[in-house]
C-alpha cells in the first residue's frame, strides 16, 4: 500500500499542466530571462486578484518579508512583534534586517495573535507587527489592526500560506502597510521553485521595494536605497504563476471540501480540525489532539503521511537569539497538539476516503 502524501506539488490536472508547460516554453524561447514582461504581467495579474495597487515580485517568501521590512524603513534595532508559532520565517527576515523579534502568544482557537496577546508582549522599542495567516486561515485582524494603529505600529501581513483566503469578500493582506507571499511549490499558488512577492497600497513603498530587490538601484548601477539585495522574481516562475492563477480559486474550493469531510467525522469529539472550512484555503489541514503522537502513529499504520507545522516555537530556535524566559503557554500547548494531514486538490477520491476513514476510526475508538 502506497502512503498518502501530505503534499504532491507535481500532481497537476491536465489542463493546468498544459498551461504551465506552455508558459515555460514561451519564456525559454522568447525571453528575457531576467525581469521583463513575464514578471510585469504576473505582478499586474496578482495585484488585480488581490484588489491591491502594487505587487513586487521577488526571489522567495523570506526575501518578501525582508524587502517589506526594508521598504518600511523601521528604526534600526527596533523590536517587531511576531507570533510564537510563526515557524521562524518572519523572525529570520527580521534578523536579516537588523530588527529584533518580540514574541506574542496566540489564541487557542485561531492559533493567531490578538490585540490582548500583542498588548501583553509590546515593549517601548517596538515599531511594527507581523501577523501570519497560518495554515491558510483568513484571520480576522480588525481588532488587532485597530490596536496597532493606536500604538503607531506598522503592520505586515504574512500571507505566504493564504493565497486566495478572503473574509467578507476581501482578500487577506489588504489591511496592513505591506503583505507578503511565498510561492514555494507546495503553496496554494506555487511556482516550480522558490518565488515570492510583496503587495502594497502605497506607490512610494512599492517603488522602494522594486529598488531594494535589485541591489537598491535608483538608476542602473547606482545604489540609492539602503537594504538592497539581489532578489528578482524569475521570469519562468512568473509565467508559471500567471498560468496557474486562474485555477487558484477552484483549487482552494477543492481543499475546503476535503477539509470539510475531515471536520465532519471529527465533530463532537475531543479531536478537532483547526479553522473555519467556510473561509480557510486549507494550505494545511491541521488536526488538534491532546494525544497527537498516538494519532500520528495510528495514521502511519493506515499508510497516511503526516507532518507537524511547526514543531518548535520561535523562542526555541537558538539562531534567532530570542531572550531567555519568553513564555507562550498557549502556543506551547498547541505545538504539542497539532498534526497536519493530507489535503491538496489533486488527492484521489480513494486517498481522501482513506484519510477520512482513518480519522473517523480514531474519533470513535
Amino acid at each position: 500500500m502506497v502512503d498518502v502524501p501530505v503534499a504532491a506539488p507535481t500532481r497537476l490536472a491536465e489542463e493546468e499542466r498544459r498551461a504551465v508547460s506552455g508558459a515555460i516554453s514561451r519564456v525559454v524561447m522568447d525571453g528575457p530571462w531576467i525581469l521583463g514582461p513575464s514578471v510585469e504581467r504576473f505582478e499586474d495579474d496578482f495585484a488585480a486578484f488581490l484588489d491591491i495597487n502594487h505587487v513586487v515580485g521577488v526571489g522567495n517568501g523570506t526575501d518578501a518579508l525582508a524587502i517589506a521590512l526594508s521598504a518600511l524603513d523601521l528604526p534600526p534595532g527596533s523590536g517587531v512583534l511576531v507570533a510564537a508559532n510563526e515557524g521562524g520565517y518572519a523572525s529570520t527576515a527580521l534578523r536579516l534586517c537588523g530588527l529584533e523579534p518580540v514574541v506574542m502568544d496566540v489564541d487557542e482557537l485561531t492559533m493567531a495573535p490578538t490585540a490582548a496577546t500583542a498588548a501583553a508582549a509590546i515593549r517601548a522599542d517596538v515599531s511594527a507587527i507581523v501577523v501570519t495567516h497560518l495554515h491558510g486561515e483568513a484571520i480576522d485582524i480588525r481588532e488587532l489592526d485597530a490596536w496597532r494603529s493606536k500604538q503607531g505600529l506598522r503592520l505586515i501581513e504574512d500571507c505566504a500560506q493564504a493565497h486566495g483566503a478572503r473574509l467578507s469578500g476581501s482578500h487577506v493582506g489588504r489591511s496592513g502597510d505591506a503583505a507578503t507571499f511565498s510561492f514555494y511549490p507546495t503553496k496554494n499558488l506555487g511556482a516550480i521553485g522558490d518565488a515570492g512577492a510583496v503587495a502594497f497600497h502605497d506607490v512610494q513603498l512599492a517603488t522602494r521595494a522594486r529598488a531594494i530587490r535589485e541591489y537598491g538601484w535608483g538608476e542602473r548601477f547606482r545604489v540609492d536605497f539602503v537594504g538592497g539585495r539581489n532578489s528578482r522574481l524569475d521570469p519562468i516562475h512568473a509565467a508559471v504563476l500567471s498560468a496557474r492563477l486562474p485555477f487558484l480559486d477552484d483549487r482552494n474550493t477543492r481543499r475546503r471540501r476535503i477539509a470539510a469531510r475531515y471536520e465532519a467525522v471529527l465533530a463532537g469529539g475531543p479531536t478537532r480540525l483547526h479553522g473555519d472550512t467556510m473561509t480557510t484555503v486549507s494550505h494545511h489541514a491541521v488536526v488538534v489532539s491532546s494525544t497527537r503522537d498516538a494519532l500520528k502513529a495510528h495514521l502511519a499504520r493506515c499508510g497516511i503521511s503526516t507532518a507537524i507545522h511547526y514543531p518548535f516555537l520561535v523562542s526555541e530556535m537558538p539562531g534567532l537569539r530570542i531572550p531567555r524566559g519568553v513564555r507562550s503557554p498557549v502556543a506551547a500547548t498547541l505545538r504539542d497538539s497539532i498534526l497536519t494531514v493530507p489535503s491538496f486538490p489533486e488527492m484521489s477520491e480513494e486517498e481522501i476516503e482513506r484519510v477520512t476513514a482513518s480519522l473517523e476510526e480514531w474519533a470513535h475508538a
